[in-house]
């Protein structure tokens, strides 16, 4: 009698495993069928956004003065004046004029302090480490490219290198200058893990290539 309750048992246990273990994939696969296609939703607002501002901008002198190295006309806070990609790491983000954390619930976000550009200064871009803007910038590596498709012409930038830093050290050691066009951009760290991030990765790229409009 007991060997057939223990035998029972054991078929219950196994098929209760099979079931938790059949429930438990197709959660996953459901949620991540559904994560696709939210961030597929979310990528084609945010292209659409950038058609929007470009439209609305399309009365602007955004362009670069090739004797000043500056642009004539600036974006307004909140416009998005361009997009991010890093095809290699399949990073693909616009970029707001600003880095509010309103802003970058949109999308990445460039610090109004920093240059544009075609400037020839330290431009500094910012993003969430979600899987929408910057969750897979570690990804990147030495050497990758990195393209700014600016509303005035396209830029090419190649990765130098990176590092990680408490976020408490980025105002003392990401300093603004304009002795060299350098794109930084970073992220919270790391990437992986809920909740409050104490570090930032970041990239350091240099400009290889531009193509003006």
């Amino acid at each position: 009698m007991l060997n057939k309750i223990k035998i029972k048992t054991k078929v219950i246990v196994k098929q209760l495993a099979i079931a938790f273990f059949f429930t438990s994939f197709f959660i996953f696969l459901s949620l991540t069928i559904t994560k696709n296609k939210i961030d597929k939703s979310i990528r084609f607002i945010n292209n659409f956004a950038v058609l929007q501002n470009y439209s609305g901008n399309k009365n602007k002198n955004i362009k670069i003065d090739t004797v000043t190295r500056r642009l004539v006309e600036y974006p307004s806070y909140g416009d998005v004046w361009g997009k991010i990609r890093i095809p290699k790491s399949s990073i693909e983000a616009n970029i707001y004029h600003g880095d509010t954390l309103n802003l970058l619930k949109y999308g990445v976000g460039h610090h109004a302090g920093s240059y544009f550009p075609g400037e020839g200064g330290t431009i500094l871009l910012a993003g969430h480490n979600s899987s929408r803007d910057l969750g897979r910038l570690p990804e990147a590596k030495i050497g990758d490219e990195v393209i700014i498709e600016a509303i005035y012409g396209n830029y090419t930038y190649k990765i130098d290198s990176f590092e990680v830093l408490e976020a408490k050290e980025l105002n003392e050691r990401l300093r603004i200058t304009d002795q060299k066009e350098t794109l930084i951009v970073y992220t919270c760290y790391p990437v992986d893990t809920p909740g409050y991030k104490s570090k930032r990765y970041i990239i350091y790229a240099s400009l290889v290539g531009d193509t003006n409009e």
